[in-house]
Order: structure tokens, then C-alpha cells, then sequence
């Protein structure tokens, strides 16, 4: 990855960044969602989510996994320290931030999927069969891409959410790609 692609990341998370509100916990009960219903509107005690809403917390939740997984991978297979390194916070944040995405799914009733998609899927087990230097470089590329994708979903979220807590969350997760692009730049150079 080109120190020039990561400085492009970074100046587009800057355009995310927005006045938010804090995040909503809430408490309010969970009801069981029917397998077939996990694409018609969420119905709460507040109102319906949005589509957008629903969609950004499914796939964030799907990406969270992968990285999580990716991260684990690292840990396991990398050879640089600084990719150890940062795996530890990516494993952490994404952990954290998926905490939050469950806890809002558990409120506006939506079903959140299992595992990672197809895609991500295949994107780890080609991950799994590096090792060394080649892990390295693949697993910072493979960084890089999902944080050019969740500054995308996040804008979009920004701009067409309606729900004000799942807005929050887009906005109060770009410190974190910020801190995730940062890091990726210094493993780079260490790597």
C-alpha cells in the first residue's frame, strides 16, 4: 500500500467527520425476530428503522467479523511486530463497535447475521494459506480496502440515515478509522 493511498483514506474519513450525539443505551426489550421477516421494516417502541439504518448495522456487524477473524489471523500467522501490534487494537475496536451495532440491533429488533458474507469469507481463507511476508503485505492491503469501504458505508450512512442513534455511531466511529489508517501508515513502514 502506497503511503499516498492511506493519506487519501485519511482525507476522506475527514469529510465524515459531524456533530453527533452520543449514543442511546436505552435499555428496552428484545423480541425474537421471524427468519422471514429480517428485510421488512423493524417496528419499535420509538418507530420504525429505516432500510438504510437496517442495512448499515447488518453489513458494519458482517464487516466486524471478518476483521475481528482477520485480526485473529494476524496474530496468529503475521512475521511483522507491527502487524501483531495492530491486529490486538483492530480485534479491540472492532469488538467494541460491534458491541455498540448489537446493542442498537437488539433495540430496533433487527436480526443480525451470523458470520461474515461470502466475499469476506473467501477474502480470509485466501488470507489463512500465506504466511510470512506475503500474510503481511496481503493483511494490510486487505486493512486498507475494508477502510476505504467503511468510509464509504459510513458517508452514506451519514447522508441517508434517519435513525439519530445509528448516525451516532457512523459519526463516532471515524476516530477510529483515523487511528486504523494511522496505524496501517506506521506498520507500512515498518513492514
Amino acid at each position: 500500500m502506497k503511503p499516498t493511498s492511506c493519506l487519501a483514506i485519511a482525507g476522506l474519513v475527514g469529510a465524515l467527520i459531524l456533530p453527533t450525539s452520543a449514543i442511546a443505551h436505552a435499555a428496552s426489550p428484545t423480541r425474537a425476530i421471524p427468519a422471514h421477516s429480517s428485510f421488512a421494516p423493524s417496528h419499535t417502541d420509538s418507530g420504525v428503522i429505516s432500510e438504510e439504518d437496517r442495512m448499515f448495522l447488518m453489513t458494519v456487524h458482517q464487516i466486524n467479523l471478518a476483521e475481528i477473524e482477520a485480526g485473529r489471523l494476524a496474530l496468529q500467522k503475521g512475521q511483522c511486530a507491527a502487524v501483531k501490534r495492530i491486529a490486538h487494537v483492530f480485534i479491540e475496536d472492532h469488538s467494541r463497535i460491534d458491541n455498540e451495532i448489537q446493542s442498537l440491533a437488539d433495540k430496533f429488533e433487527v436480526r443480525l447475521p451470523d458470520a461474515p458474507d461470502a466475499e469476506a469469507r473467501k477474502r480470509l481463507a485466501e488470507l489463512a494459506a500465506l504466511s510470512g511476508l506475503q500474510f503481511d503485505d496481503a493483511w494490510l492491503r486487505l486493512q486498507a480496502a475494508g477502510l476505504r469501504e467503511a468510509i464509504k458505508l459510513g458517508k452514506r450512512q451519514l447522508r441517508h440515515g434517519r435513525s439519530p442513534q445509528v448516525k451516532a455511531l457512523a459519526a463516532n466511529a471515524v476516530p477510529v478509522v483515523l487511528r486504523h489508517v494511522r496505524l496501517l501508515n506506521e506498520a507500512k513502514r515498518h513492514c
